[in-house]
């Protein structure tokens, strides 16, 4: 049966012109180029009369026929599946199914040969599996009833809150959102990521994407988050005190769902490791930070900066995931003046992306570089889902928390 799939589908539509109103397949889903141009012709006369002539076809049409599909050769085609074909409607979305399969099964072989002929390295490889493997054709009525629709505008996506009240409250972050972490270099965002890393993987599965600190150093400062204790102290506890607060950190850290990368990364591979947690219920990612994802070396800054922003933002749309993103200001930004989010670096993308922005500030920075503890402003300059605001937290530089 797998030899003529196609013949099949393309016979229904011939007896039964309005089957195209459930097609889902497209003519990129046959894999003999004389198939596809019969469905794409097809196709075309149902667009134009909302029926199927094949005497129509050879004179409405006759301009589309090639050298290569002659009208010739393909009305005859024609003619003989519609007398072959037997018709069974209820059977036709299975053989929609069959076909898109066989497709999916095609192309992999395809990116597989290209890998063993050295035209694509194993990295691209991956990612091109990886998409084929989570793409699904729908074969049902998109069509909604009034209840589904109430209940769809009704329905309300799980907050995500944190222990920030005020800011988590004001952002009202909800699960599947692209959120932007930004602030000028120097300021803690990366500290911040892990105040919230720390705290959020008590109830979500929590990856941790950072490619400029060693694990070892990413995990010093959840511990010293986690005991409030200064970091100098955690090799060398000044009191027994401090390590017994210490190895009880530790224990409180290793209970939680955490997973650090601190290798460098592509899209690829966070959008592989992404999926595979989710089996596991909503992740969320923290991705410190955008600037430091490898990408294409013979685009531009703005293209790849662009282009990952992108791709970041359909995958959390396209698995159980919610991500925050962190991103650099740019240095022309006046420190003294609250920031912009026109002033995300490198790409506009970042704005238009995102469903969330939040911009760190110290309108003392210059002053404060000295100081262990300073106030951070937490300026909201795009939320989709709450209102903007302003609010304040202390920082603790020697222990890395948000308070």
């Amino acid at each position: 049966m797998n030899n003529n799939i196609e013949e099949i589908i393309l016979g229904h539509l011939l007896l039964k012109p309005e089957l195209f109103k459930r097609t889902v397949i497209t003519g990129q889903h046959f894999l003999s180029e004389e198939n596809k141009f019969i469905f794409n012709l097809l196709k075309k006369q149902y667009e134009d009369i909302q029926s199927i002539s094949i005497i129509g076809l050879a004179e409405t049409y006759k301009t589309a026929f090639t050298i290569k599909h002659p009208a010739n050769k393909i009305i005859p085609k024609l003619t003989e599946l519609l007398s072959d074909t037997l018709l069974q409607v209820n059977d036709y979305d299975y053989f929609q199914d069959l076909l898109f399969q066989k497709y999916i099964d095609n192309e992999m072989l395809l990116i597989i040969n290209q890998f063993k002929s050295q035209q694509i390295t194993k990295e691209e490889m991956l990612d091109g599996i990886h998409k084929l493997e989570n793409m699904s054709i729908k074969l049902d009525d998109n069509r909604l009833n009034s209840k589904e629709i109430f209940q769809l505008i009704n329905s309300k996506n799980k907050n995500i809150s944190f222990r920030f009240k005020k800011l988590s409250d004001t952002a009202n972050i909800q699960e599947h959102d692209l959120v932007i972490i930004a602030a000028r270099t120097g300021l803690g965002k990366s500290g911040f990521c892990l105040n919230l890393l720390e705290d959020l993987s008590d109830q979500y599965n929590c990856l941790y994407f950072n490619m400029e600190i060693s694990e070892k150093q990413i995990y010093q400062r959840l511990v010293s988050i986690n005991s409030k204790i200064d970091m100098k102290y955690l090799d060398s506890p000044a009191t027994p005190h401090q390590k017994e607060a210490i190895e009880r950190a530790c224990e409180n850290i290793s209970k939680k769902q955490i997973k650090i990368y601190s290798q460098g990364q592509t899209v690829a591979s966070i959008r592989r490791k992404i999926m595979n947690e989710c089996k596991n219920g909503h992740t969320i990612a923290f991705i410190d930070h955008v600037g430091l994802i490898k990408a294409k070396k013979e685009s531009t800054l703005y293209e790849n900066l662009t282009g990952i922003v992108k791709e970041l933002r359909q995958i959390s749309l396209d698995y159980d995931c919610t991500i925050f993103l962190v991103s650099q200001l740019n240095r022309s930004a006046d420190n003294k003046q609250l920031p912009k989010i026109s002033e995300l670096k490198d790409s506009g993308e970042l704005e238009q992306s995102a469903t969330t922005v939040i911009l760190m500030h110290d309108e003392l920075q210059d002053k404060n570089i000295s100081k262990d503890e300073v106030n951070i402003s937490f300026l909201i300059g795009k939320n989709r889902n709450g209102s903007l605001g302003l609010t304040k937290y202390s920082y603790n530089k020697l222990t890395q928390r948000f308070d």
